[in-house]
């Protein structure tokens, strides 16, 4: 099972998201950071290899005060191509003639 760990402060390690797991033999973390609009956010990723404890972490996890911050725990969700907006599948369409931006 794949876990999103959110609202984790800034200088948050893969030590301290281990730490923040638990004992867990088995499992690959990582830590990515992002700014979007001047702001900064970091988030963690950790994959384990069974579900159930997957879902005692996340209970656990889910509203612990971490540095002064809440921590947002749920199942993470591996997004596909195909929902992007970006996709080339989207262009398959031949173009109608219209250009939506001019108001034609």
């Amino acid at each position: 099972m794949d876990i999103f760990v959110g609202n984790l402060p800034g200088k948050t390690s893969v030590l301290e998201l281990r730490k923040l797991i638990g004992t867990v033999s088995s499992g690959r973390f990582r830590i990515l950071r992002t700014r979007i609009n001047g702001k900064s956010y970091c988030y963690g990723h950790a994959a384990l290899g069974s579900s159930q404890p997957g879902h005692d972490i996340i209970s656990r996890l889910d509203g612990l005060e971490f540095r002064g911050s809440h921590l947002h725990a749920r199942p993470f969700l591996h997004r596909s191509d195909q929902h992007e907006r970006r996709c080339l599948k989207m262009f398959s369409s031949r173009w109608s003639g219209v250009n939506r931006r001019r108001g034609e």
